[in-house]
């Protein structure tokens, strides 16, 4: 399976029109005040009003409480939130909010940190949201924040916590963050596999903010090349292994 795409921390219009042109799955619009790469929300409804295909963008979130998140979603007219903030109560009750103001669904990734290891309360929140979220983003956590860090989580942990999550509820689809770039993924693409989406974001910028197009474009090649060579192998190992037992 090839895992989708998300470009995440857009800020201007033109990099999104080329974008979308690159068929990915999602862009990302960043209203975080922390971040290098926040816009407002006014900003963002404007970008969203010139994609072709509205349900592709995703509001990136850190908000406060539920009705910080749902008064934002409605404002922008963005039902795919990823969540920075919120306890896995937090986002219970703000799905329960949705169902009295809106008819559109929330679609919620949440962002989970991770280091090294997966210690036993690590295991515990991966758990809790896998009840409430229909995505767990893993990404790099620094000082106790997730997201801008530009650092990779060791692989294997990566893909230990991508199978608890699978194993909790396997209709949760997993992405793997930070600080993707092509050299890394090159190294890891025979892993991509446990993945079900990629975010990339700074590692495909030639400054905060500002994508760099043709980056872009070599990871897609990269992925799709190389999820077809690997889709093919596996096919091959199956038809060897039923001739031969």
């Amino acid at each position: 399976m090839t895992p989708k795409i998300k470009v995440c921390g857009i800020t201007n219009r033109d990099d999104l029109k080329k974008i979308e042109k690159l068929n990915v799955n999602h862009v990302g619009f960043i209203n975080i005040e922390r971040s290098s790469r926040n816009i407002s929300l006014d900003e963002i409804t404007y970008l969203k009003k010139s994609l072709s295909d509205k349900n592709l963008a995703t509001l990136v979130l850190e908000p406060n409480n539920a009705y910080e998140a749902l008064l934002k979603a409605n404002r922008s007219e963005i039902f795919n939130i990823q969540l920075h903030s919120l306890t896995c109560f937090d986002i219970r009750y703000l799905i329960w909010l949705n169902q009295y103001h809106n008819r559109q669904r929330l679609n919620i990734t949440k962002a989970i940190g991770l280091k090294d290891k997966i210690d036993t309360e690590k295991k515990k929140e991966i758990r809790n949201h896998c009840l409430y979220s229909d995505n767990i983003i893993f990404d790099y956590v620094k000082d106790g924040l997730t997201g801008g860090t530009n650092t990779y989580i060791p692989i294997e942990t990566a893909i230990k916590a991508s199978r608890l999550v699978k194993q909790y509820d396997p209709r949760t689809e997993v992405t793997l963050a930070g600080g993707l770039n092509l050299n890394y993924l090159e190294e890891i693409k025979n892993k991509l596999h446990y993945f079900d989406r990629i975010d990339l974001n700074s590692g495909v910028e030639e400054k905060p903010g500002k994508k760099n197009i043709k980056k872009i474009k070599e990871i897609i090649k990269l992925i799709e090349e190389w999820m077809w060579y690997d889709e093919i192998w596996r096919k091959i190992w199956k038809i060897w292994w039923y001739l031969c037992t």
